[in-house]
């Protein structure tokens, strides 16, 4: 019967297409519609890949997530300059094959995303509609069930296969309903399916206006709500808020349908103009529609497009006739109503807040950036917005009609906050003006007063608190911590540990005063006032009260802002002693008596969040403190949104931060809000912010608690009454997010194991009990957690915005070897065998002789000179030169073999991806030549006799050391190895070693580290198996680091380490696990190579200009161009980029070129012969005798330095670009370098015959001269 009803439709829609279908254009680009077939879904994903190449402007896929049999759930979106939405452009979606079997939509979106995209720039109202919306396509959110379904089918499969997901769940049943009750919703949400969680995330996450979710069965446009509260199955409307604008909304559809608007296109279902609201046709509990409109902005429409839900894809061109200009009009409808945006008074956007329309309680919230857009019905409106700690605005009058957006923006004034309701009290004691039940007295504590009172607090209070030390200052004083906690002296499992370091700076007193308060605060009112006795015992509190005692002694009160007693006793600014992520310098070289003490410390405790309370300013400062170029400017965390609202907290709750007004010594310095990124504010090397956030999984803040230093004691009053309340509300916000246990299936705790959280890249791991917080802002996340030995297991959880927080619990599974081989590494057992040794030289030289043979075309040896390396790369005896050539050294550190092992493993594993067609290794080896160096020291076996984890001993590494220190004669395999990486010119030399978990670059800086922070970003983006702690991993050895400069210098190549292990030392039993955690890093590092510029050299004539050198501006690298051909290879970062190519008798030429994502450009240049005569001094002078650069600490040249030999009557000057050349016979030397403005640098250095030294001089700035930085 239906499909009899079928044919006689498809009779009727050739009978309309053939005289009532209009088309947008006669010159519109359809040849799509060629040869119709449904796409399945590998189809999918490699015809959307296909559309980003075709169109990389202009298309980008996106992975929302994966189905119950892990089939991708893929999303176009398409836009002018995609990924990078402007400021009032709205977000569209189509959502089709939510119900597998109802396919129509599924394809009609394939269709959507060609003709949008083919007739960008050919058909004016499609270029106008995608310059002005951002569209998302998801063709299919139900893949698992769509490959159960069969074509020709008009109604489901018996039980429903193929309408259901692959769990037999009915997705469009499976959404919180906003009319169960709150119960319900919770217990459902423990088991909602992958596919419903997935878009619930995606719909939440981004600020989405309009959408349509697509579906076939009948032929009619449904507009909310889906269901009531009132029990009936149908036939009684269930009217939303906003019932104007969806009627208008699905008659946008209908009425650009042949069909639809008719109402009457499928047999026995009658829809006036073919809309209908949801509920009066059948109520709809849990579905999709309902959830976009009461749980985010976005406004959805349901439109079934076919009596028949899985149609002959004969009939797909015509269907796509039909529905063509209904789904280009409905989006085209997304500008209906009002839009603009919520600004505060420096005319920033304000995050969250909400725009109300008066008489409707439908509430619009802003995005990030302060955008909103309000879809209404044509009429006249009144519209106000308010947000919190903000003044609410005047209602404006605004009349909407159906031809424009009306534009509305508010401004927006801070208001004081409001001083909220104490908590309900327990037992009252009566409390003075000051919230303390005994009297205090407000005074300045110097060392031996803070003691005293310490101790009394710890004996008086001796149920709740304990007093330890962490260490001592230079001087002998201790570092007091005063613990507060229901369970003094242990760690409860399951409860957070907090702390708030004060006076770090010893001349900056406020903080520590305020912790000696509010100890005495929390001390008399637990078990009398509610609130403190809920933070007191479910917080473990640890206040540092001083952290430079010793500065504080010699610091003197009413000092507003001098730098006495600033530093400890050695005249070291701690805040500038931690080790840093960027730089190390003078100020962080070495740690002093308090940072250690604090470092271990902080390594010592579960850490969830934490303050460090300075003075000279009022602000709540927030990371990063510092960035790669240290130069002031924003550099966010991947947590910023968390850090937002902790610093919000602290601000909002102070009566005068939150005002961001301005400190008397520095008029001109304003903090919206109160609070300021560290970087953006100004920049600090070494600060402890930022180490507890990286190296830990403590997040911290750094308070400047008010604009004088060291207030008199009569101003303390004051500072408590102004700090109270946002001291005790910033500890409470350490219950955000979500928090739990992650525990074996037997039960047992399982510690190291890794947090992971969707689309913020930052980790933290498991405490000792197998505890966790992860303090998130609201939103919904999928939260993984991995270790090795076990399963990885994935959840989705919605967080609420508060304090409550949410229980996650995860149970994981321990797996196998084989499993995570055939998974992961295309079944090589070898990877992953048990291992009781490490293989020898000769051992690992069969492996490689064995992969050759078995891959000629592949993989090729290459012996020069005692070092050994195989080259892999697609058609091996080709010409290559236009390839990335990346070396891959396994044993330059004798002492650290593991990358001998790893270095084998990634070879083997390259060859059999490429065997088994792996696209990501096809793509690799196409573009690049991957040369792997496993053991280039085969007595290294004689230097393993010490075998501890963490060796510093750097003679255990001869290689090492006389590449390091350029003494090469002494050593034939350094000889031979910078020989062959000289010869091979290689734009990428990785070194595996041990150490850390990082990679790290020779140098800091400079443009050449925009190159290193791509390599270290994409090996740390996907380097979350390790779980040791690697808190040394900052504290990376000066002679290693120099080890990697002396081989950029001395063979032209870019050169990094990768470190796979906190170890140096890893015993070969660990090797396999060690293999597992670092093939998803080292693979990334690999492929990022790819991205970035080739270019050819040549001259007018054509002919390849062979000694040419090419310059990145901004950096004093020189990238030299192959041998032949003339070709440079650069990887770089997404940019643009200044280039300088330079050649000898020609002119100097300048170019700019811009590098997208996984792109190379590819360009030629062209230089024009000069007419005069130029010399260029080159690092490589051979003659005998010493050549370099002078730079400052940011790496910048510095040109007409004084570079003298000590002792003898020579000297030079350096040039514009900092470089100098001396020469001198062999010895020894001592080299000294000055310049004005910098403290001078002296280096002793050898010299050889034939061939130069090459040196590095870095000048530090000297204070005295220039002025002191700015300090708080």
């Amino acid at each position: 019967m239906w499909i009899f009803n079928y044919l006689i439709i498809l009779c009727l829609i050739v009978h309309v297409f053939t005289s009532d279908i209009e088309t947008l254009d006669i010159n519109e680009e359809e040849s799509f519609l060629k040869s119709p077939k449904y796409l399945s879904n590998d189809e999918l994903g490699l015809f959307f890949e296909d559309q980003t190449k075709k169109f990389p402007t202009l298309a980008k896929v996106h992975n929302v997530g994966t189905s119950v049999n892990n089939n991708t759930i893929w999303a176009l979106e398409i836009s002018k300059n995609v990924g990078n939405r402007s400021i009032g452009v709205p977000m569209f979606k189509y959502v089709a094959n939510m119900h597998g079997d109802e396919t129509l939509g599924r394809q009609l979106l394939i269709y959507l995303s060609q003709y949008l995209l083919e007739n960008y720039n050919v058909l004016e109202r499609i270029t106008t509609l995608v310059d002005s919306v951002d569209i998302f396509l998801m063709p299919s959110l139900n893949p698992d069930g769509f490959a159960s379904s069969m074509e020709g089918h008009c109604d489901s499969l018996n039980d429903y296969v193929g309408r259901s997901n692959a769990n037999g769940v009915d997705l469009n049943r499976d959404f919180p309903d906003q009319f169960k009750d709150k119960t319900y919703n919770e217990a459902m949400f423990l088991t909602r399916q992958p596919e419903t969680l997935a878009i619930m995330a995606w719909i939440v996450n981004n600020p989405f206006v309009l959408s349509g979710n697509i579906h076939g069965g009948a032929l009619v446009a449904s507009y909310p709500y889906d269901d009531s509260n009132s029990g009936r199955d149908c036939c009684e409307e269930s009217i939303s808020p906003d019932d104007s604008i969806f009627k208008d909304l699905a008659a946008t559809y209908a009425d650009h349908h042949p069909i639809m608007h008719k109402g009457d296109g499928c047999d026995n279902e009658k829809f006036t103009n073919g809309i209908t609201n949801g509920a009066k046709w059948y109520e709809v509990r849990g579905g999709m529609q309902d959830f976009n409109y009461v749980h985010s902005n976005c406004f959805e429409i349901t439109f079934e497009l076919s009596c028949c839900k899985y149609p002959n894809s004969s009939t797909l061109p015509l269907e796509w006739h039909n529905n063509k200009l209904s789904l280009i009009s409905f989006i085209e409808s997304i500008h209906l109503g009002v839009k603009g945006q919520v600004l505060d008074e420096n005319l920033e956007g304000i995050n969250h807040a909400e725009v109300i329309v008066e008489g409707n309680n439908k509430t619009i919230y802003t995005t990030e950036r302060g955008e909103y857009w309000r879809l209404l019905h044509p009429g006249v409106y009144k519209i106000y917005a308010r947000a919190l700690g903000y003044t609410q605005s005047a209602p404006s009058t605004i009349t909407v009609t159906k031809d424009k957006t009306e534009l509305l923006n508010f401004h927006l004034t801070v208001s004081p906050p409001s001083k909220g309701i104490l908590p309900e009290i327990i037992e009252k004691n009566s409390t003075d003006q000051f919230g303390f039940v005994q009297q205090v007295k407000f005074e300045h504590h110097n060392y031996v007063k803070m003691a005293e009172l310490l101790n009394i607090l710890a004996v008086e209070y001796h149920n709740i608190t304990r007093l330890y030390s962490i260490g001592d200052s230079v001087k002998g004083r201790s570092l007091y911590v005063l613990e507060i906690s229901d369970n003094p002296g242990k760690h409860e499992p399951g409860e957070p540990e907090f702390k708030y370091i004060a006076n770090m700076h010893g001349n900056e007193v406020v903080g520590r005063e305020m912790l000696l308060l509010l100890a005495q605060y929390l001390c008399q009112n637990y078990k009398t006032d509610k609130r403190i006795t809920q933070i007191v015992d479910n917080i473990r509190i640890h206040l540092l009260i001083s952290m430079n005692p010793d500065g504080y002694e010699v610091a003197k009160e009413g000092d507003a802002d001098s730098v006495t007693g600033r530093p400890n006793a050695n005249l070291f600014d701690l805040n500038r002693n931690f080790p840093d992520q960027y730089v190390i310098n003078e100020y962080n070289k070495i740690q002093q008596p308090e940072t250690m003490a604090v470092m271990s410390w902080i390594h010592s405790l579960p850490f969830v969040l934490s303050a460090n309370l300075h003075g000279g300013a009022l602000v709540a400062n927030y990371p990063y403190d510092n960035n790669a170029n240290q130069v002031a400017g924003e550099n966010n965390s991947p947590d910023n949104d968390v850090f937002l609202i902790l610093a919000k907290t602290y601000s909002d709750a102070h009566p005068k931060m939150h005002l961001g007004q301005s400190c008397p010594r520095f008029p001109k310095e304003h903090f919206a809000g109160g609070i300021t990124n560290g970087a953006q504010w100004y920049i600090v090397t070494g600060g402890m912010q930022d180490y507890n956030y990286i190296t830990t999984n403590c997040m911290e803040l750094t308070i400047e608690m008010g604009c004088y230093k060291f207030p008199y004691e009569s101003e303390l009053p004051r500072y408590w009454l102004e700090n109270k309340e946002p001291l005790l509300r910033y500890m409470e916000q350490i219950h955000r997010g979500i928090h739990g246990f992650v525990r074996s299936t037997e039960g047992n705790p399982i510690a190291n194991a890794t947090i992971l959280v969707s689309n913020i890249d930052h980790k933290i791991t498991t405490a000792i009990d197998g505890d966790y917080w992860r303090i998130l802002a609201a939103g919904v996340y999928t939260i993984t957690v991995i270790h090795p030995g076990y399963k990885g297991h994935s959840e989705q959880v919605i967080v609420p915005d508060g304090i409550e927080g949410v229980s996650l619990n995860f149970t994981l599974l321990r797996d196998d070897m084989r499993s995570w081989a055939i998974e992961n590494d295309f079944g090589i057992t070898f990877n992953t065998l048990p291992m009781d040794h490490y293989l020898n030289h000769t051992e690992i030289m069969k492996e490689l002789i064995d992969m050759e043979k078995s891959q000629p075309s592949l993989a090729l040896s290459i012996v020069t000179d005692k070092i050994y390396s195989i080259m892999i790369t697609d058609k091996v005896g080709a010409p290559n030169e236009d390839k990335f050539h990346i070396a891959v050294i396994g044993d330059l550190f004798s002492s650290e073999p593991a990358g001998r092992e790893i270095s084998l493993r990634l070879a083997k594993h390259l060859v059999r991806g490429y065997e088994s067609k792996n696209l990501e290794i096809i793509k690799l080896l196409e573009l690049s030549a991957i040369h792997i160096l496993p053991c280039i020291d085969e007595n290294v076996d004689l230097h393993l006799s010490n075998k501890e984890c963490v060796m510093e001993d750097s003679s255990h590494n001869p290689v090492a050391m006389a590449i390091e220190k350029n003494m090469l004669e002494g050593n034939e395999i350094s000889k031979s190895l910078v020989s062959h990486l000289r010869d091979n010119q290689y734009d990428l030399v990785i070194v595996l070693e041990g150490g850390g978990s990082s990679v790290v670059s020779p140098s800091e800086g400079t443009m050449v580290d925009n190159i290193y922070s791509m390599f270290k970003q994409s090996y740390k983006k996907l380097d979350v198996i390790d779980n040791q702690d690697c808190s040394n991993d900052k504290k990376y050895d000066y002679w290693k680091q120099d080890v990697l400069r002396s081989i950029q210098v001395l063979t032209g190549s870019l050169a990094i380490s990768a470190r796979l292990s906190c170890c140096n030392y890893v015993p070969p039993n660990q090797i396999p696990y060690l293999w597992r955690s670092k093939l998803p890093p080292l693979m990334n590092l690999l492929t990022s190579i790819n991205q970035g510029i080739i270019g050819h050299i040549i001259n007018e004539n054509g002919v390849a200009l062979r000694e040419a050198i090419v310059q990145i501006s901004g950096s004093m690298h020189q990238f030299h161009v192959t041998r032949d051909n003339a070709i440079f290879k650069i990887p770089l970062n997404v940019g643009e980029f200044k280039l300088a190519v330079t050649c000898a008798r020609y002119e100097l030429n300048f170019l700019d070129v811009t590098v997208s994502k996984n792109n190379i450009t590819q360009i030629t240049v062209i230089l024009k012969k000069s007419m005069q005569q130029s010399f260029k001094p080159s690092l490589y002078q051979q003659a005998s005798g010493i050549a370099g650069f002078v730079t400052n600490t940011h790496n910048h040249p510095v040109s007409e330095a004084l570079v003298s030999v000590v002792n003898e009557n020579i000297s030079v000057i350096t040039n514009f670009e900092g470089s100098f050349f001396i020469p001198l016979p062999p010895g020894g030397h001592t080299i000294e370098a000055a310049a004005s403005g910098y403290l001078s640098s002296t280096k002793i250095v050898s010299t050889n015959v034939g061939g130069s030294v090459q040196i590095m001089f870095r000048l530090i700035k000297d204070e005295m001269v220039l002025g002191m930085p700015r300090l708080a």
